[in-house]
């Protein structure tokens, strides 16, 4: 066998144990140690630095609940490391995971290396061949030749590493919707945590209203209110999402503390967006019924809220009761 093809064959040696270390890798991989390499992946967004397997922080808990829950649903893990850059704004990949396709990645590098190192000096050790007549030039080319196959193989592996660095960034750029199943099951804590991360972002009103209408419905309007306030506030926030944060703090402002004009002006700011809004008309009949006792106006507005042809026969009922009241003089109840 010629010094080049002895050469050669310790490459791919090299190469093939490289390969088999990925096989072995992949398929002996426990799922809690599949969790533990996607959670170590992904960096925390409320953290310094940390990955999301290493932080206490509530978030990072949700998170890790997540990848621990899609890991038992059968994902990859490229679906669940799209879900949680695109569920959770800020989170980032800390390095490409260990896994597939990109552990060969990590790897090739390291194969590459050791085999233009070996292929260097095993014709550094045999500067004569296999030829007496050799000569120095034929050395020399062949050092060459070696360091050449070392260069390249570098080179192609950072050109595949950027195109899937590159491949993987897509899923982070800006601030992704969250789907309403994905907002069901985080946190109060968390929501709060992507809130703050992201406070002048327009994308993050939708967490916001959700997250405040959790608060409302509890009665919690002390927490809800900042929530409201900002997407009220936000000059990019759309029309139903302006609407519906101010009527929204026009009922706590009547409702949690009895301010009657501010309650008013704020209902009519909705109304000025959109005009016959049920719900701003029927709430503005409340105030004016309940808190000034101002029936006539009140009833009028409730006529106007019963001319909706979409409303249910509940609501419908609840409305045509209190237009009775309001019209016969009865104080509100």
């Amino acid at each position: 066998m010629s010094e080049r093809l002895k050469s050669l064959s310790i490459v791919g040696v090299i190469l093939a144990m490289a390969i088999a270390l990925v096989l072995l890798v992949v398929t002996n991989e426990s799922p809690d140690d599949r969790v533990e390499r996607i959670g170590s992946s992904i960096k925390c967004p409320v953290c310094q630095g940390e990955a999301i397997a290493d932080s206490p922080a509530q978030m990072a808990t949700d998170m890790m609940d997540l990848v621990e829950e899609r890991v038992a649903g059968g994902a990859t893990d490229q679906e669940i490391i799209d879900e949680l850059l695109g569920s959770f704004s800020g989170a980032v990949l800390l390095d490409p995971p260990l896994s597939g396709a990109t552990l060969i990645l990590w790897l090739a590098p390291v194969a590459v290396l050791v085999g233009g190192v070996a292929v260097v000096l095993w014709w550094k050790k045999h500067p004569g061949g296999t030829a007496p007549d050799e000569k120095p030039q034929s050395t020399r080319a062949r050092r060459l030749v070696g360091g050449l196959v070392l260069i390249g193989g570098f080179a192609a592996i950072v050109l595949v590493a950027s195109t899937l660095l590159q491949d993987r960034a897509g899923p982070n750029e800006g601030v992704a919707d969250v789907a309403d199943e994905n907002l069901a099951e985080a946190s109060n804590e968390t929501m709060e945590a992507v809130i703050a991360a992201n406070l002048d972002n327009p994308q993050i009103n939708g967490m916001r209203l959700a997250l405040a209408e959790r608060y409302f419905e509890a009665g919690d309007y002390r927490s809800a209110f900042p929530h409201y306030l900002q997407v009220a506030q936000h000059s990019q926030s759309t029309d139903e999402e302006a609407t519906t944060a101010l009527v929204r703090l026009g009922w706590m402002a009547f409702d949690g503390n009895g301010e009657v004009d501010t309650a008013i002006t704020l209902l009519d700011e909705a109304l000025e967006i959109s005009p016959g809004l049920p719900g701003a008309l029927y709430l503005k009949g409340q105030v004016l019924w309940c808190g000034s006792g101002e029936n006539e106006q009140a009833a009028e507005l409730f006529e106007q809220v019963l001319g909706d042809s979409e409303l249910e026969d509940d609501t419908r009922s609840l409305v045509e009761a209190d237009l009775a009241l309001a019209s016969a003089g009865e104080p509100c109840i």
